[in-house]
C-alpha cells in the first residue's frame, strides 16, 4: 500500500515532467531565454503553438481516461471505452455534419458533440437490449461495433458530400493536436473540468455500484439512476474531448486498467490516478508524433493505437481463459 500511496506523487510529478518536454521538444529548438519576450519567434512558437497543443493533449488525456473508467464502471464491462463503445465515432460524424451547416459556429461544437456520443450510446444500449444480453459480458461490445460501424459509415458519406469537410477528415479520424488553438479550448476545457469535478463526487457511489445492484438498492440507491448519471457524464468528457482531438481512441481502455492496478481499484484512487496517468499517455504520444519524424509529423492517435490495440487484444484472450 505504501508503494501504492507513493505512486499518485510520482505521477504528478511525471505529469510535469512531460509537459515541459512537450513545450521545449518538436523541430524548432526554444530558447527559453527568448521564449518569454513578447513577439520574438520563440515567443510565437511557445503560445501560439507549442502550449495550446500540449493543454489539449492534457485535457484529452483528463476526458477520455476519466471517461472510460466511469463507462466500465457503470456497465461492469473492463472493455468498455469511449471509442470501443462508438461513442467517439457517434459525437465525430455530429461535429462534421455540424461543421457541414453552421461552419462558423465553433462554440457550439461540444453540444453538437455530445448529442452524437449520447445518439451513439442510446444506440448502443437499444441493440444490447434488442438481444436480451445487455447485461451479459461482451454483448454491449458487440453492440459498440454495430455503432461504431454505422457513425464510421456517415463520417465518410459527409466528408464525400461535403468536400471541405474532407481535407480534415483525414487528421480527425485518427486523432491529433497538429492545429488547436486556444480558442477552441475554452468551452470544452470548462465542461472537462466541470465533469471531472461531478466525477469526483460520485466516486465513493461507483465503489458501491461495483458490489451489485442489489447491495446498492438495500443501501438506499438506485442503480439504474447512478449508471445513467455516470455514462451521461463519461458522454460529457468524450464528446468534448473530441471535438479539439479527434477520434483518438483507447486511451479510455488503457488508462483505467493502469489507475486500477496502482491504486488497488478503490473509487476516488483510481478517478486520481486516471486524471495523471491519461496525460501521460497522450502528451507522451504526441510528443512522439511530432518528433519521431521531423520536421514531418504523424497523428498522435497513431501511437496511441499502437499501444491500445495489443492491449486490447490481451484484455479479450484474458476474459477468453479467465
Amino acid at each position: 500500500m505504501a508503494e501504492r500511496r507513493l505512486s499518485v506523487p510520482a505521477l504528478a510529478i511525471l505529469v510535469v515532467l512531460v509537459f515541459m518536454l512537450s513545450l521545449v521538444l518538436g523541430w524548432a529548438k526554444l530558447d527559453l531565454g527568448q521564449a518569454f519576450i513578447q513577439g520574438t519567434p520563440d515567443n510565437i512558437i511557445l503560445f501560439s503553438v507549442r502550449l495550446p497543443r500540449t493543454l489539449a493533449a492534457f485535457l484529452a488525456g483528463v476526458a477520455f481516461s476519466v471517461s472510460g473508467l466511469l463507462l466500465q464502471r457503470a456497465t461492469g464491462n473492463d472493455l468498455s471505452s469511449p471509442n470501443i463503445i462508438g461513442m467517439n465515432s457517434g459525437a465525430g460524424a455530429a461535429v462534421l455534419l455540424f461543421l457541414s451547416f453552421f461552419p462558423g459556429h465553433f462554440r457550439l461544437l461540444p453540444l453538437a458533440a455530445f448529442l452524437g456520443a449520447a445518439i451513439a450510446l442510446a444506440l448502443v444500449f437499444v441493440i444490447a437490449s434488442l438481444s436480451g444480453r445487455l447485461g451479459t459480458s461482451g454483448s454491449l461490445i458487440l453492440a459498440g461495433i454495430a455503432v461504431n460501424a454505422l457513425f464510421n459509415a456517415a463520417i465518410s458519406t459527409i466528408s464525400s458530400l461535403d468536400p471541405d469537410t474532407l481535407t480534415a477528415y483525414s487528421a480527425f479520424s485518427v486523432g491529433g493536436f497538429a492545429s488547436v488553438q486556444f480558442s477552441s479550448l475554452a468551452v470544452p476545457a470548462v465542461i472537462i473540468i466541470v465533469s471531472v469535478a461531478a466525477a469526483f463526487l460520485l466516486s465513493s457511489i461507483i465503489d458501491v455500484i461495483r458490489l451489485g445492484d442489489e447491495i446498492a438498492s438495500s443501501m438506499g440507491y438506485r442503480p439504474a439512476v447512478i449508471r445513467t448519471i455516470l455514462v451521461l457524464v463519461a458522454a460529457l468528457l468524450a464528446s468534448s474531448a473530441v471535438t479539439f482531438s479527434g477520434l483518438l481512441g483507447f486511451v479510455g481502455l488503457v488508462t483505467p486498467h493502469i489507475a486500477s492496478f496502482i491504486s488497488g481499484g478503490e473509487g476516488r484512487k483510481t478517478l486520481l490516478v486516471s486524471i495523471f496517468a491519461g496525460p501521460v499517455l497522450v502528451m507522451l504520444s504526441d510528443l512522439l508524433a511530432r518528433t519521431v519524424i521531423m520536421p514531418s509529423e504523424l497523428p498522435a492517435g497513431v501511437f496511441m493505437a499502437a499501444i491500445g490495440v495489443p492491449f486490447f487484444i490481451y484484455l479479450l484472450i484474458r476474459r477468453s481463459r479467465g
